[in-house]
């Protein structure tokens, strides 16, 4: 692919270094030079291989390439006629990268010494040369101003998404690092509207749980706690703990299936609805139906609720109870044993009318109920294996005499100390009631 003595003096003062190298000197600069021709795919020049020639590029097209141990990234595609790797020859530089060729290419490569003889005869050249290179560091400088500024809004949480627009068409040099930084602002951008998304649905769980149980009139009858751990990424879980009359206090503990804001709105409207439906009948089969029902009427996207739902008789200590396919809850006996009731029943919101797991029981002084949500029994260790039924009877066993208060923050601590630091995938709810 050798070219004629003419075109080759014509192409090579198209680089704008070697424009105006007089005649003599173009002529030393050919003689001095090997004239080497490379296939498609072969490689000009090794990344940190001393920079002792430059290439005058004549035909075909290059790319220059960083290797690195993430892998190669191309820093920029260059046509012939042009200059290459003259900075690192002429400063004696070790190459900062590689550069292979795209398509056959016909080059010049000349060695460092010749290169320097030439630039003391032309002082013009080294003046071409500190100008390109001048021109690189000021749209680098420009482009990493835009990245800095644009880190730092990431930082503060200003980020303007429009910023990516001004950084669609990067300088070669910096492609790759802005296509980079493009995905890594959008995927901050994103997790910051899922974490904005979460606040509203932590704060819409909050807002809707029992704020003071020590308000209740419960007279000292009986004692009572309740607490919510929610997960990260929240989920449905709710307690509610109301008068329905003077002796009659209703203990309820649910789950919402899914996550996030579209759980926390079915839980708001699920315990609103029980609400409502309590004040219509104080019967439990009827709350239950009435309720079921209007969540089923009400539900496009098919979603629903398990249930515990219990009255209290706090005068006589019987204690009427659904489990809407719930977890069912431990009962503290008057030995101190804490024994699990049975399971059973549909979750509210999935038929018209569910079939719910009916029941009483009654409580004597000191006897009492636990109730809490599938978070607490399918946490897991390290290993991947569940807390389960088994270790939270254990856990229940050892707080002997303890308060409501104690006996949920042991068994939360304790699900603390299972997890080891692990993340937790769902809320974590409990309820606890013990009769005086």
């Amino acid at each position: 692919m050798l070219l004629h003595e003419e075109g080759l003096r014509h192409t090579i003062r198209q680089i704008p270094a070697f424009s105006a190298l007089p005649d003599l000197i173009l002529g030393e600069l050919v003689a001095q030079s090997r004239n080497v021709d490379f296939p498609a795919g072969e490689r000009l020049v090794q990344q940190s291989d001393a920079g002792d020639f430059a290439i005058v590029l004549l035909v075909g097209d290059v790319c220059v390439v960083n290797e690195s141990p993430l892998g190669p990234e191309v820093l920029a595609e260059i046509s012939g006629p042009a200059l290459l790797g003259e900075i690192g020859a002429l400063a004696g530089l070790r190459r900062t990268a590689s550069i292979l060729a795209r398509s056959p290419v016909s080059a010049l490569l000349v060695d460092r010494e010749t290169l320097l003889r030439i630039c003391r005869h032309v002082p013009e050249i080294m003046q071409s040369v500190v100008g390109q290179l001048g021109g690189l560091i000021e749209n680098m400088n420009r482009a990493l101003g835009l990245y800095a500024g644009g880190l730092a809004a990431l930082e503060k949480d200003e980020f303007d998404p429009a910023i990516l627009d001004t950084l669609s068409n990067p300088i070669p040099q910096v492609r790759n690092f802005s296509a980079a930084f493009r995905r890594f602002a959008k995927h901050i951008a994103q997790e910051r509207r899922k974490r904005d998304e979460m606040s509203s649905a932590a704060l819409i769980q909050r807002a809707m749980l029992p704020q003071n149980l020590d308000a209740l009139p419960l007279h000292d009858r009986c004692d009572v706690f309740a607490n919510m751990k929610p997960a990260r990424a929240i989920g449905g879980d709710f307690y509610d703990v109301f008068m329905l009359d003077d002796n009659r206090l209703v203990l309820a503990v649910g789950d919402v299936c899914g996550k996030g804001v579209p759980a926390s709105l079915f839980m708001t409207v699920t315990m609103t609805t029980l609400r409502l439906a309590s004040r219509a009948d104080l019967a439990l089969l009827p709350t239950l139906e009435r309720a079921s029902t209007m969540l089923y009427e009400q539900n496009p996207t098919m979603m629903f609720a398990t249930l515990f739902y219990g009255i209290l008789d706090l005068a006589s200590g019987r204690l009427d109870y659904a489990i809407c396919g719930h977890n069912p809850p431990f009962v503290r006996r008057s030995d101190g044993q804490w024994l699990q009731l049975p399971s059973g029943g549909t979750p509210l919101g999935i038929t018209p009318v569910g079939r719910f797991g009916l029941d009483s029981i009654v409580l004597a002084p000191g006897e009492g109920i636990f109730i809490y949500t599938d978070g607490v029994t399918e946490s897991i260790d390290p290993l991947g294996v569940e807390y389960g039924d088994e270790k939270l009877a254990s856990t229940l066993d050892d707080q002997v005499g303890s308060s409501c208060r104690h006996l949920v923050e042991a068994v939360m601590a304790d699900v603390d100390r299972y997890a080891a630091g692990g993340d937790q995938f769902d809320d974590i709810t409990c309820l606890a009631v013990i009769m005086k």
